[in-house]
């Protein structure tokens, strides 16, 4: 009979194996998106030949057929077409970069059973996507290097099992992105990095249950099985909250971000497997094992046992109207700065053309502009960024053709050569007003989804709280972008409900703490109640803490080492992030005590 000390080294050794022999292939079949090859992408709008007369799912299907085959003329095997909606179809095509000779092909193939107007266009360069994947990949080693470091250092051997699990998570996932024929865009890879953090959470609420209970002096068998008992429901409660928002952002349909919803819906249900069940079971083993160490409390961390004791620390409910206060003077900052100066709107949203080029050397703001005035097209804004400030960013109100996009791109060709690279985006009125407002009707539909889910889990009055807390912190990321005029495109919407899901996911670890405690002290007077409250925060403090700290981790990394369009995302994920931690604990809590004390008072 195995020893169960080698059962699970040979578990660990088997899927080691298999992870070395198989990723070389999958990441060799894994479909990449447009932005890291390069193409072309349309949007189109399908209207009926016949007027009053319906489109048909049939003739849609009919009409991506059609696409299809006449994007095979233009040696793109597998172009990603996707339907939108009702009417609209988003057709991508890799590794092309001549848009009259799209256009010429694709204006309308025949026998077509709909109209079809173009609404949207966008053009991506091949060089600027080569970057974006190098940096961002970049960002990922990072942030998965310090975090399996993190693990490690507070967890010691238990870190170790649980950085094997997050390996373990990444090769799954790409194994299902292969299985689903799913593309790897630039927001899937975001959402592979921010996905670490959410893999990592599963194991620190784990592992700190764990501590507790050795603290509390209970053998280490017995202290891992509690642990992970009572870990659990906390995980599935938070992670739930995580995946309504990302299945939000994916059944509203929002083109540019569906690969960042669905890599997240994917990490979420993934991360239960490899970081719960898998890192939960090779703990049991190693616990079970003849291995002295690790049937030792160092084993976890854990120094010494200690009984439990309210704290006497600080009391959160008392200095709550300073932090209401606090909260409030910054809502009306940001709410004069949204109402006197109008947000730095992306193109997304307000129609137009934005032209974002690369070139070779450093250029000014000035020059940038005076070339593009000189071929004959006036840009509204011109931003220079870049390591190097060789990424020029031009804004334009008015939607530019295919001969002025060439213009622009053609005179800084003549000074820069033939390493200028480009991508342009051009939004339809229609199109930007629509997306306007799925934008808010994904926002909306997320929080009351949460709400539900938390009425559903705890009760009306943690939902009302945790619907507070949220708002707090999705309201503070969007005055902040006011406040500072970062620019809000298409990701501003995925980072605002990333936000809400962690959030609520901080607010649920701390809640799940007070509902616990409730249940076994039953508190008879409302100082006892606001006393457990305290010891409660102190409880989950240092778990809420690492949790925030792992998926700040991820974003930082993305912001200082990826890709420079990134940047405005990762900064909005990191002050979501940071204000859902204060929310949680400073906002959403005391607003839980004064709704409960009126009702705790009467039932005295």
């Amino acid at each position: 009979m195995i020893k169960k000390t080698v059962l699970p080294l040979l578990v660990i050794v088997f899927l080691s194996s298999l992870i070395a022999l198989t990723t070389p292939f999958l990441l060799q079949n894994t479909r990449i998106g447009l932005e890291f090859k390069g193409g072309y992408e349309i949007l189109y709008v399908a209207e009926p030949l016949q007027t009053g007369k319906p489109v048909s799912k049939a003739d849609l299907l009919k009409t991506v057929s059609l696409l299809e085959s006449s994007a095979n003329k233009l040696g793109v095997a597998e172009p990603d077409i996707i339907l939108e909606g009702n009417n609209l179809i988003r057709l991508k095509l890799s590794g092309v970069s001549s848009n009259e000779e799209v256009r010429a092909i694709l204006k309308q193939p025949q026998a077509l059973p709909v109209k079809l107007t173009e609404k949207y266009s966008q053009t991506v360069g091949g060089v600027l996507g080569e970057a974006d994947l190098n940096d961002t990949l970049r960002a990922g080693l990072i942030a998965l290097g310090l975090i399996f470091l993190f693990l490690c250092l507070v967890y010691r051997v238990p870190g170790l099992v649980a950085a094997f699990s997050l390996l373990t998570y990444l090769w799954l996932l790409l194994v299902v992105f292969n299985l689903l024929h799913a593309t790897l865009s630039l927001a899937a890879i975001v959402a592979f990095v921010l996905g670490i953090g959410i893999a990592s959470d599963a194991n620190i609420l784990s592992f700190e249950r764990i501590k507790e209970e050795l603290r509390l002096d209970q053998p280490i068998k017995k202290a891992v099985t509690k642990g992970e008992r009572h870990a659990l429901r906390t995980i599935l409660d938070s992670n739930a909250t995580g995946l309504i928002g990302a299945i939000v952002l994916f059944a509203v349909g929002i083109g540019p971000i569906r690969g960042f919803a669905l890599t997240t819906i994917l990490s979420i249900l993934i991360s239960l497997i490899s970081n719960v069940f898998l890192s939960q079971f090779l703990l049991k083993l190693l616990a079970q094992g003849d291995v002295n160490l690790v049937r030792s409390p160092a084993f976890f961390g854990v120094k010494s046992s200690v009984n439990p004791k309210l704290s006497q620390g600080f009391n959160f409910f008392r200095h709550r109207f300073w932090f209401f206060a606090l909260s409030s003077l910054f809502a009306l900052v940001g709410t004069f700065s949204i109402l006197t100066s109008p947000l730095n709107l992306d193109i997304d949203f307000k129609a137009g053309t934005a032209l974002d080029i690369s070139i070779p050397k450093s250029i000014e703001q000035e020059k940038a502009t005076t070339m593009m005035e000189e071929a004959g097209v006036k840009p509204a804004t011109v931003t220079i960024g870049g390591e190097q400030n060789n990424q020029i960013a031009a804004r334009f109100d008015n939607v530019l053709n295919s001969s002025e996009v060439n213009k622009i791109v053609d005179a800084f060709k003549q000074d820069y050569g033939s390493k200028v690279a480009f991508q342009e985006n051009t939004a339809d009125p229609t199109v930007a007003q629509e997306l306007v407002f799925k934008a808010i009707y994904a926002i909306s539909l997320a929080i009351l989804g949460i709400f539900l889910f938390v009425t559903w889990r705890f009760e009306w009055r943690f939902a009302l709280a945790a619907t507070v807390g949220v708002l707090n912190s999705a309201f503070f990321v969007l005055c902040m972008f006011s406040i500072f005029k970062y620019e809000i495109d298409v990701t501003f919407i995925a980072a605002i409900l990333t936000v809400i899901g962690y959030s609520v996911n901080d607010t649920i670890v701390v809640f799940d703490r007070i509902r616990e405690n409730l249940h076994a002290f039953q508190p008879e007077t409302f100082k006892e109640l606001v006393s457990l409250i305290n010891q409660s925060i102190w409880q989950v403090l240092r778990r809420s803490i690492y949790t925030v700290l792992t998926v700040v981790t991820g974003a930082l990394s993305l912001y200082f080492f990826g890709a420079e369009p990134l940047q405005a995302f990762s900064y909005a994920i990191f002050l979501g992030l940071l204000c859902g931690a204060y929310s949680s604990i400073f906002i959403a809590v005391p607003v839980w005590l004064l709704l409960k004390k009126q009702s705790f008072s009467t039932s005295l």
